[in-house]
């Protein structure tokens, strides 16, 4: 499965919208650990990390 490299920009409606899907799956984060996974169907899947006590 080809990547591209992870992007970091501010995670809002605007972007979400011009988010286009490419031959590949890629990933955008925002700060504080949330990301989206645009999918090359044009899927856009959230993803939040998160710990507990550091860990």
């Amino acid at each position: 499965m080809e990547r591209r490299r992870v992007g970091s920009v501010r995670i809002t409606e605007f972007a979400l919208r011009n988010l286009k899907p490419g031959n590949a799956l890629y990933k955008v984060a925002d700060r504080d650990y949330m990301y989206v996974t645009v999918f090359s169907a044009g899927t856009i899947s959230f993803r939040y990390d998160y710990r507990v006590n550091g860990q």
